[in-house]
């Protein structure tokens, strides 16, 4: 418009000027030909210009908007802009925002809501914040959240929002650039992973640790185990300083330890022992290590710290015991000694120097000199001993030896050892050592040579007193011969003339004639059983033992068939014996026990209107056991051991014969089978006895 009244000026004002300035119509005609024609070329002349440089400032424009749109397409920042209705549509995004598989186009047509995409976990704190900052501010704000992409996954955004408002103050637009941040949070949280990792480790750590500024010397760091070690907690630990946590003793102050913290300044790393102070004021012993360290760029100084007052206490008990056993190694005159292969190294105790004559000072012993050089190596053992230490000499391993060796003279005068030697043994470091002892048995050898010659005049008495043994059986022998025929000799013939008196003259007697011949014959009866009983007693020690196995039932049995039969058959006779059982013993020793004690049953039962007699069996660990109990008149238990003396009854002769010698054989027979017996009743309720025989 402007221009257009500028050109219809130009051309009223023209042409009235040309008039008014030239009068010739030809020349006329020319001018407002000629101006006719400037007008058209200023005219396009000004056109152009207003048409090229509008279209060249719009061409770097596009040139610039393009190149800002790769930019931000190969930017790892993506811009968008929301509305501020609810579920906030996506208003703009830049394209970029593919690379997290999701459909832009999907986004700006409101197919897909950016909230659905938001981390259901998320999705609540980011609708309160930006509810918060729409309402009270501030306008720019970041947040962090987790969107959902396009394979399935979750991307973490770093949200970096700012806000639009209009005159009245309410937001109108929501702008935004996300930024993906998730490798960022992996790495975040693999370095949280490690920073718990390194302090579980850190704490968990036997050994206490401390960190100390090298400058001003106060604790800036320390783990669980030190403050267990010291019984302060972390926050009065951190305040505590090096004369707190040291021991007021003698040696272990102040200065020296901050001279150990200065040579560790310098770069020594030291390890050395300390007396530390507990929270309660008791001092402990700790082993500490001292190193400058960098950590995050800073030179600190750590100190680790081991509890060792267990140890402590274990080396002073271990040196209480050195002393002990060197104290009973003197007193035992025991000497020890130790040879290390490897190092070809001997060590000998104390003890050992003194019993070799030789001075614990006077210098290191040798393998070769303790070899050659303080035993006789041609008394007792003496070659053992010499093969033995050649071969470790020679890098052999012996094997255990225990060796009795004599002095040199010039080392001792008849002296005598005992040398003992072990198998090589393997110490912790690999090493092996060989140990062994030497005990003088000076006074035990002439002790043994006494001895053997009191075993020989022993042995030539044994001998001799064997040999009157020997004479005395003999003897013995004789006297039961003399006994069994020159003793019953008399007997027959008193049995056969009082025999011949009752045939021949029996009816000639009258009552009290009767009586005597009777007696005469019962004592004739009397004591041919009591010399039998007593040549059966006396014979017992020398019998020669067979043993062999016994069917206990069966050899029962066989001495109840020996038994009195009249006595035998008014009794109740009960036998409850395993069939099968069965020892090995004697079995003549063991039916004369049972023939014995079954005697003995049936005639102290006689009397009752049932007698009873029960022989049991059973078979135990190590044992056998056979009982013989009756129903008869038994005894008082206060005679229970005199009832086994020989010639000791506890009744009447007249009302139960006997020769007081069975049960007597019964005990002696017992013993030599190496068995034991007991018995046990009660007056008028019967009697049992006992018998173990070994299996």
């Amino acid at each position: 418009m402007l221009y257009l009244v500028v050109g219809l000026l130009w051309i009223a004002l023209s042409d009235r000027a040309l008039l008014l300035m030239v009068d010739d119509l030809e020349l006329l005609g020319q001018l407002q030909t000629l101006k006719g024609w400037g007008y058209v070329v200023v005219t396009a002349i000004v056109l152009f210009l207003l048409v090229y440089f509008p279209l060249k400032a719009r061409d770097r424009a596009s040139r610039e908007a393009r190149r800002l749109t790769g930019i931000v397409e190969r930017s790892p920042v993506v811009a968008i802009e929301w509305a501020t209705t609810p579920g906030w549509p996506v208003t703009f995004v830049s394209p970029n925002i593919e690379r997290w598989g999701i459909a832009r186009d999907a986004l700006l047509r409101g197919e897909v809501h950016y909230a659905d995409l938001i981390h259901p976990d998320d999705i609540d704190r980011i609708v309160a914040e930006v509810a918060a900052h729409i309402e009270r501010g501030p306008d720019r704000y970041t947040q962090l959240y987790r969107l959902r992409d396009g394979p399935g996954g979750w991307v973490w955004l770093e949200d970096r929002t700012w806000l639009t408002r209009d005159e009245s103050g309410q937001v109108i637009r929501i702008n935004g650039l996300l930024v993906d941040v998730t490798e960022r949070r992996r790495a975040e949280q693999d370095l949280r992973d490690s920073e718990t990792r390194f302090r579980a480790i850190f704490d968990n750590v036997q050994e206490a640790i401390l960190l100390q500024d090298l400058d001003t010397e106060a604790l800036i760091g320390l783990n669980a185990a030190a403050e267990k070690m010291y019984g302060y907690s972390r926050a009065e630990l951190l305040a505590c300083n090096v004369a707190d946590l040291s021991a007021d003793e003698t040696g272990f102050d102040v200065q020296r330890q901050k001279a150990l913290m200065e040579r560790a300044r310098r770069g020594e790393q030291l390890v050395f022992e300390w007396r530390a102070r507990h929270r309660d004021g008791h001092g402990f012993w700790v082993e500490a290590n001292l190193q400058v360290t960098e950590i995050a760029g800073e030179k600190l100084l750590l100190v680790t710290l081991r509890n060792i007052e267990a140890r402590k206490q274990a080396e002073a008990a271990l040196a209480r015991q050195v002393d002990r056993l060197s104290q009973a190694e003197r007193h035992a005159g025991l000497g020890s000694w130790e040879y290390l292969l490897e190092n070809r190294e001997l060590w000998w105790s104390d003890r050992l120097y003194g019993l070799l004559g030789c001075d614990a000072h006077y210098g290191k012993p040798t393998l070769e000199s303790f070899a050659r050089n303080f035993f006789d190596l041609e008394s007792a053992d003496g070659a053992s001993f010499s093969a033995a230490l050649e071969t470790l000499i020679a890098g052999g391993r012996p094997g255990p030896q225990r060796l009795l060796l004599k002095a040199r003279p010039e080392v001792r005068e008849e002296a005598w050892f005992s040398l003992t030697m072990e198998a090589p043994i393997e110490r912790a470091d690999g090493l092996h050592y060989v140990q062994g002892t030497v005990l003088e048995v000076t006074e035990l050898k002439r002790n043994e040579l006494e001895l053997r010659n009191l075993n020989a005049t022993l042995e030539q008495r044994v001998a001799e007193r064997t040999a009157a043994l020997q004479a005395l059986n003999q003897e013995l022998e004789s006297f039961s011969y003399a006994v069994s025929h020159d003793l019953k000799a008399p007997l027959r013939g008193i049995e056969g003339y009082s025999q011949l008196l009752e045939a021949d003259y029996g009816e000639q007697l009258e009552g009290e004639g009767r009586t005597f011949l009777s007696n005469i014959r019962n004592g004739v009866a009397q004591m041919n059983e009591l010399i039998s009983d007593l040549l059966a007693y006396s014979r017992m020690e020398r019998r020669p033992l067979e043993e062999r196995t016994v069917r206990v039932r069966a050899l029962v049995e066989e001495v109840l068939e020996s038994v009195d039969r009249g006595l035998r058959e008014r009794a109740e006779v009960s036998i409850e014996i395993d069939p099968d059982l069965c020892f090995v013993s004697d079995p003549d020793g063991v039916a004369l026990i049972l023939r014995n004690l079954l005697e003995n049953a049936f005639k102290f039962s006689a009397e009752r209107e049932v007698p009873q007699v029960t022989v049991q069996a059973e078979s135990r660990s190590a044992t056998l056991g056979i009982t013989v109990r009756d129903n008869g008149i038994g005894f008082d238990m206060a005679f229970r051991d005199r009832i086994f003396d020989i010639f000791q009854r506890l009744n009447r002769a007249e009302a139960y014969p006997g020769t007081g010698v069975g049960l007597a054989l019964v005990r002696r027979a017992v013993h030599r089978l190496r068995g034991e017996i007991r018995a046990e009743g009660m007056p008028g309720e019967g009697a049992t006895f006992q018998v173990e025989f070994p299996r």
